[in-house]
């Protein structure tokens, strides 16, 4: 028996974050959506217990989640907007502050769950009539059929198609194999320890980011009272916080952190994660493009991943609202992709250069990193560049 064909403007296989920001965009715009991902739907609630992962969304982020209609549910859930960052060197000389008091804005970003965001957006879509999620399923092959639409067949027998298939399935993206698009991945090595903390002292709405020896040591608030860490370290370093007693822990992470909030206690499970760097060969194909991790992947040491995941949708969405063009057009797509490709790049070197700079124990890249830093710190123009890259928006 043949499975029934369902139709669509347009199919997003994965459901997460920048998936389901891909899908509400485009229903903003009367399109008719499907969203094929491999998890169920998930919601948390504001009185649920803390979730360590999270994320620093810049303000062009969280623009782009109003226009949305995303944004308000997510502080209706929990969000911690921060005022300040403040970087510096482990046992060094460098050190730099950025205040949103330095710009018009009232915030330089705000700490999110990705929990929170995922159940925000998966709220909105439940308010969209033009969205169809197909929870618990898995992509098994793409097709073209003719040149003006393209045929989405899952293992569990949905068939579906559509003139534009995106893909935001993450690093291990099925879309992008069956595009057979070259991905090229370079593993750092580390790995990032996350767990939420409690400090002694209060963290000031303020970002805190140290860069020790081994990585950078990231604490961001998200609470009253709690930060989400993320520590980045060698993978034999990573084994040694795992297995440690918790006591010996909070110790060795007070330390690094150099004892600017007190002491930090662990409050919730520690968990790791690899890091690892990627960029596709390309991000479209035949009436098809990559989102998200499914496109770049970056260092997490500036918390750019899922800002740069949401400015994909962002571009996306808007040049096909700004086309007379039918959805799925050639041009689009690499208008797409020139704007986009090139600058993710740019930001996954940039990365990978400040965390090996950092790291290097070289007594002369050590003064001038440090020389560095600190001219930009007392020079106004050089922190208002900065910034407005950090931020995604005028200052």
């Amino acid at each position: 028996m043949v499975e029934s064909v369902n139709h669509f403007d347009s199919i997003i296989i994965g459901g997460g974050n920048v998936g389901a920001a891909a899908a509400v965009s485009l229903a903003q715009q009367s399109y008719q959506v499907a969203i094929i991902d491999k998890q169920p739907a998930t919601a948390i609630a504001s009185t649920d217990a803390l979730t360590a992962r999270v994320t620093a969304l810049n303000l062009a982020s969280i623009d782009f989640l109003e226009q949305c209609g995303v944004w308000s549910q997510v502080l209706a859930i929990r969000a911690t907007p921060y005022v300040s960052m403040h970087v510096w060197e482990q046992g060094g000389a460098a050190e730099i502050s950025f205040q949103a008091k330095e710009t018009s804005h009232n915030k330089l970003g705000v700490i999110v769950e990705t929990a929170v965001l995922q159940t925000a957006l998966n709220q909105s879509i439940q308010t969209h009539d033009s969205i169809t999620h197909y929870p618990n399923s898995v992509l098994q092959q793409c097709s073209s059929v003719g040149e003006d639409m393209m045929l989405v067949e899952c293992e569990d027998g949905t068939r579906l198609t559509a003139p534009l298939v995106l893909g935001a399935d993450g690093q291990q993206s099925q879309l992008r194999t069956c595009m057979q698009i070259e991905f090229s991945q370079k593993d750092y090595h580390q790995r990032g320890v996350v767990a939420i903390i409690e400090s002694e002292y209060v963290h000031q709405d303020t970002a805190w980011q140290c860069f020790t020896h081994q990585g950078p040591l990231a604490l961001l608030p998200i609470s009253e009272q709690h930060c989400s860490i993320v520590w980045s370290v060698p993978e034999m370093r990573c084994k040694e916080l795992m297995d440690m007693p918790i006591a010996d822990f909070n110790q060795q992470l007070t330390a690094a952190f150099e004892h600017k909030l007190g002491r930090l206690t662990v409050t919730s499970e520690r968990l790791s994660f690899p890091l690892q760097g990627a960029q596709s060969a390309r991000y479209i194909d035949h009436r098809m493009a990559l989102l998200g991790d499914a496109a770049h992947v970056v260092h997490p040491l500036a918390g750019l991943g899922l800002n740069l995941g949401l400015a994909d949708v962002r571009c996306l969405t808007d040049l096909i609202a700004q086309s007379d063009r039918p959805l799925g057009s050639a041009r689009v797509l690499r208008q797409y992709e020139l704007a986009r490709k090139s600058d993710n790049a740019i930001i996954q070197k940039a990365l990978e250069g400040i965390d090996q700079l950092f790291r290097s124990d070289q007594q002369l890249l050590r003064s001038a990193r440090s020389m560095g830093v600190n001219f930009t710190n007392k020079t106004a123009a050089l922190k208002m560049f900065f910034m407005q890259k950090a931020l995604g928006v005028a200052v």
